[in-house]
């Protein structure tokens, strides 16, 4: 008897592969935090650190809900059954349609950047949830002749929010998985050492982030919600953001800012998503010190 088998590399392919970008990629993340019943949702580009933080203050996940869907393509957005289960809802607020239902916004991360860190907390649950984490680097699955059940995704849980030496360890985790395919030839020295490179270069600091950057997304005291920390990020984030030097046209990002609004149609309906963007031209924040 024969199965199939998907190589790590069909992620790449059906993800990055099929975003147009990264504007493109965002308005799918933005899509995911509506149909989490998000308030708000910022973007903030720290230019100096190469670094995008995502933030939503949604419903959140808990870890089995992050690796039974998050982590599970061709989860069932819409269709319930005695195997599966819609996603929660925040029941004291209107109803809000699924804008998210095929599944890509997870895949659309890796237009924007090599590798995210997740960081979600489930609220409006049975109980007080722990805070997930876990890291992604995407070069990874760009690798030949690498299966999906290859690739270890380090998911942690924290009753804190996370700090810097808590990331080097889920990193280091991943670091391992590498070394052991590398020493199953699974890998060659040279893509280990290159991913391994990129991987240690990762500087993230949730705490001290979220200490810096524009506060009312907690994860902590009953609040909830799910976060992203992109790098680095590709170079075509720039362009979106300042154009081609046309003044008098909107740029890519300010043009997915305004579809997603829709505040150009008369009489059209409050956002039920605030959404902010901050570009930092200047701004150095030190994430690790090691």
């Amino acid at each position: 008897m024969a199965q199939f088998k998907t190589r790590a590399r069909a992620l790449d392919l059906l993800g990055r592969q099929q975003i147009a970008g990264i504007p493109t990629a965002i308005n799918e993340l933005i899509k995911n935090a509506h149909d989490a019943y998000a308030d708000k949702f910022d973007i903030d580009f720290l230019r100096c650190n190469n670094l995008l933080v995502l933030r939503d203050d949604g419903l959140g996940m808990t870890k089995e809900e992050f690796e039974t869907r998050w982590l599970t393509l061709g989860t069932e957005s819409k269709l319930a059954n005695k195997k599966s289960s819609l996603p929660p809802i925040d029941i004291s607020k209107p109803r809000r349609p699924i804008m998210g239902e095929k599944g890509i916004g997870r895949l659309a991360i890796a237009s924007i950047g090599s590798q995210v860190l997740i960081v979600s907390k489930a609220k409006l649950r049975s109980k007080e949830y722990d805070i997930v984490v876990a890291f992604i680097n995407w070069e990874i699955f760009e690798l030949p002749g690498i299966n999906l059940e290859d690739i270890v995704i380090p998911v942690r849980e924290y009753s804190h929010m996370p700090n810097a030496a808590d990331i080097d360890s889920i990193k280091n985790e991943v670091i391992q998985s590498l070394d052991k395919l590398n020493q199953k030839e699974l890998i060659d020295d040279k893509d280990f050492e290159k991913i391994k490179s990129s991987i240690t270069s990762f500087k993230v600091d949730p705490h001290q982030l979220s200490l810096q950057l524009q506060q009312g997304f907690e994860l902590t005291n009953g609040c909830g919600g799910t976060q992203f920390f992109i790098s680095p990020v590709y170079d075509t984030i720039i362009s979106d953001i300042e154009g081609d030097g046309n003044s008098d046209e909107a740029t890519k990002i300010e043009k997915m800012l305004m579809g997603f609004h829709n505040t150009m149609t008369p009489d059209h309906p409050t956002p039920v998503v605030d959404i902010s963007f901050r570009d930092y031209r200047a701004m150095t924040v030190v994430l690790s010190a090691s």
